[in-house]
């Protein structure tokens, strides 16, 4: 069967998120992805230079989004209603790519090409909680980092607990207690003023 070059690499892509979801890092490999479209080794290496750019293709929209959520909550003048829509919209992508988040996070540690897809996925949160604390709390720039890094793996792992179907009582649950946490940790000081 043809496949236009939109097609095929679209094929390629859903069958390599089948794979990464259904198994462990090492069955994450080339010939497991193809083996699932029908087509050649060859044509994966027609559509995609390697496996690397394979997994930034799958975790690129997340980025988009997070980057996108990021920047409303970097630059808004109330940081605390900004951070609150971060994290229903980190909440809803978390519940709605749970698979492929689980994926990505829990293979990370069995494959350095999946962990870098997992600090890609980490990155704008970890820039953004850094930014926070150096400007309200006067930390500096290596131990914003560590604090947000810290923060920001938290919430991974409360929102990968949330799994593909929570009900909206717990999200909203789920999204007041990590608000609560980066309130008292990022925006303390504003937050005993109000």
């Amino acid at each position: 069967m043809r496949r236009t070059p939109a097609v095929a690499r679209r094929e390629i892509l859903e069958a390599a998120r089948a794979v990464l979801e259904g198994g462990q890092a090492a069955d994450f490999t080339v010939a497991s992805v193809m083996s699932r479209t029908g087509m050649t080794r060859k044509t994966f290496y027609v559509h995609f230079a390697d496996r690397a750019e394979l997994i930034r293709e799958l975790v690129a929209p997340l980025r988009a989004d997070l980057d996108a959520s990021m920047r409303r909550w970097s630059g808004a003048a109330d940081p605390l209603a900004a951070g609150s829509e971060a994290l229903a919209e980190a909440a809803r992508m978390y519940t709605t790519h749970a698979t492929l988040l689980r994926a990505v996070w829990w293979s990370a540690a069995e494959d350095a090409e999946v962990d870098r897809a997992r600090t890609t996925l980490l990155e704008p949160l970890v820039t953004v909680g850094a930014k926070l604390l150096a400007e309200r709390r006067g930390f500096d720039g290596g131990r914003a980092r560590a604090v947000a890094r810290a923060m920001a793996t938290m919430n991974v792992h409360v929102l990968l607990s949330l799994g593909p179907t929570p009900t909206d009582a717990e999200i909203s649950a789920t999204t007041d207690a990590l608000g609560e946490v980066w309130t008292s940790v990022v925006l303390r000081d504003d937050a005993a003023r109000r």
